[in-house]
């Protein structure tokens, strides 16, 4: 069987990552948080996202009304954004060899479905939302049922720390996007099966896996 290549959305198809910070920095201090500074970007990349908001002076349990709120400035700049360099032809490559293209993300369908209309990307079989920021996991295991997948049936591409952890609980392959959010020191820390510096680096992994 071809596998099914589900990618992550923010940071591995579209370049949302200043952004996302923007965002952050106009919220967060509703929420007790402070603001980020630039110099500093590279230095949270390398952090988890609870360390990252202990730095940030931002609660633990804060964050899903910040995601909320975060989520609708997000869709006002959505059409603003591009996709990430080289994702288009990598997406058209995989689906030219037959493989089933999927999204699983924390973002919404709604904002995800904007985006790919807006940018023609057409390449993908399904949409889903994980609307918990850490339960991955359960969305593509949902995902595998819908579609009667086994496992090692699917390929996850994600470009943060939560998207190893979450494969690995449920020994899902993962290739790790480092040209997103989290640093390459801080994924390969995760032992992903596979890490890619570039969307050119998936046609060597497609060659390998297809």
């Amino acid at each position: 069987m071809k596998p099914y290549w589900i990618f992550d959305f923010d940071g591995t198809l579209v370049q949302s990552k200043d952004l996302a910070v923007q965002i952050f920095n106009e919220l967060s201090q509703k929420h007790g948080g402070r603001l980020i500074k630039d110099e500093e970007i590279a230095t949270l990349a390398a952090m988890s996202i609870p360390d990252r908001l202990k730095a940030l002076k931002v609660p633990m349990y804060k964050l899903p009304a910040l995601l909320v709120e975060g989520r609708i400035e997000y869709k006002k700049a959505l059409l603003s954004l591009e996709p990430v360099a080289g994702i288009q032809h990598a997406l058209h490559q995989l689906k030219a060899k037959g493989c089933k293209l999927g999204i699983i993300s924390s973002n919404s369908v709604e904002n995800i479905r904007l985006f790919i209309d807006h940018h023609g990307l057409q390449d993908f079989d399904f949409i889903h939302s994980a609307s918990n920021l850490f339960g991955k996991h359960k969305a593509i295991i949902r995902l595998a049922k819908k579609h009667s997948l086994h496992v090692s049936d699917i390929l996850y591409i994600g470009d943060e720390l939560r998207d190893i952890e979450a494969c690995h609980q449920i020994n899902v392959a993962v290739v790790a996007a480092a040209w997103g959010w989290d640093s390459p020191e801080l994924l390969e820390s995760a032992a992903p099966d596979f890490i890619c510096h570039s969307p050119l680096e998936l046609s060597t992994l497609m060659s390998q896996r297809t």
